[in-house]
């Protein structure tokens, strides 16, 4: 684990450099141990000084070109019997991502640059030996559809909160590392708070690797996905996000004849009209307020838009399995009630409760085209931890669902 002081603490004869000259450097082992930063330090802490000169952020894939898809440390892993190697031949060799070798990965989904014990090294091999198992899969779904030069430009809007945003995140880091990726734009935020109960010093606190809102990538087949959260940006200003995203798609329905759009709060902006749209409820809001919600975005959007012709692909993503060591693996929201030993992860539950009513509601074939789900009742091992049992550790459990989403497109 690194931070800001370690440059500060570097040998004297590099307190003459200042932080421009020491990162516009090319890695070497010499300039490493001058600074004692490995490779990979190195890698993210430039990352961090270019995000910081550039001020606004974004415009990540062109700040990060040059750099090496995977690094020699992470793929030293990524094929060792600790990393799970596919040994599959066909799968190109830049093919994965591992401990922030992304440029659009987050440090509070990174297990691999968390982790600071025994406990933590064994979390972050699991959750990358199911990636690794699956990764032929995952090659595979985005080899066809990213690769196909006979695919028609789709224009893909994704809406929900930081669980479909993990899937944005990993459907953008795999292309990354595939070189099939021609644009993007990522809103990374000056400030975003670090990750709960992490008992090292927390490494972002801002800009790169630490949290964005909207975000866009366009792909050199010409297909664009762009992620807005459907309740608001991270911010007291509510102007800088849109405060309902459904509300917005139901006003359109009702006035500009049964037609949605992208809104304006995208990242890069709409090459053109929308042809699929990606939603899923989340889990900050309570089991019967996901209720009321599902059935307003059936009611008002999506079976309107079933009727018509002309209209964007429906895809729901099923709310994935909480492991909460509670009766059901959920959160309980009332004060006090999640003690620590409710708020540790369990391998597995007996069923979703978010999921069974989820698909009571969404149909696929009736209001919606595709129903995905996450078929994760026994992975509760590949958890963040540290009291977050919802989201996965990444690259994990949502790659998989990631692939099978782009196959749906």
């Amino acid at each position: 684990m690194f931070d800001d002081r370690t440059l500060s603490a570097a040998p004297d004869e590099y307190q003459i450099y200042n932080e421009e000259l020491v990162y516009e450097e090319d890695w070497s082992p010499e300039l490493g141990e001058k600074l004692g930063l490995t490779q990979k330090e190195f890698r993210v802490k430039r990352r961090q000084y270019r995000w910081r000169r550039n001020q606004k952020g974004g415009s990540t894939l062109n700040q990060f070109r040059d750099e090496q898809k995977v690094e020699n440390d992470d793929r030293a892993f990524m094929n060792s019997d600790d990393g799970g190697n596919h040994n599959d031949v066909n799968i190109p060799p830049t093919m994965g991502y591992y401990n922030l070798s992304c440029p659009f990965e987050w440090y509070k989904y990174s297990c691999a640059a968390m982790q600071d014990n025994t406990v933590d090294e064994q979390i972050t091999a699991a959750s990358f030996q199911y990636y690794q198992k699956h990764l032929v899969e995952i090659w595979r779904a985005f080899d066809s559809v990213l690769n196909d030069p006979q695919q028609q430009p789709k224009r893909i809007f994704m809406t929900g909160d930081s669980l479909l945003r993990q899937l944005f995140i990993s459907l953008a880091c795999n292309a990354f590392s595939l070189n099939v990726i021609e644009q993007s734009e990522i809103q990374w935020r000056k400030t975003w708070p670090c990750p709960e109960k992490l008992t090292t010093k927390c490494a972002f606190t801002g800009g790169e690797h630490s949290g964005f809102d909207a975000a866009s990538i366009r792909f050199k087949n010409g297909m664009e996905i762009h992620f807005v959260p459907h309740r608001g940006f991270a911010y007291k200003d509510s102007s800088k996000g849109e405060p309902d995203v459904l509300e917005r798609m139901k006003w359109q329905i009702d006035n500009l004849g049964i037609k949605v759009g992208f809104g304006k709060k995208t990242a890069l902006p709409p090459s053109g009209p929308m042809t699929h749209l990606v939603y899923n409820v989340g889990a900050h809001f309570s089991i019967w307020d996901s209720r009321n919600i599902l059935n307003s975005f059936v009611s008002d959007i999506a079976k309107p838009l079933m009727k018509i012709e002309r209209r964007p692909k429906i895809i729901y993503v099923v709310t994935p399995t909480a492991h909460f060591n509670t009766g059901d693996g959920q959160y309980i929201r009332k004060k006090g009630r999640m003690d620590g030993e409710r708020s540790k992860c369990v391998e597995r539950v007996r069923y979703n409760p978010r999921a069974k009513l989820e698909k009571r509601i969404v149909k696929a074939g009736v209001n919606v085209d595709v129903l995905l789900e996450y078929d994760d009742l026994e992975l509760g091992a590949l958890h963040v931890q540290r009291g977050d049992c919802i989201h996965y550790c990444m690259p994990g459990a949502a790659d998989l669902v990631a692939a099978r989403l782009l196959e749906s497109f």
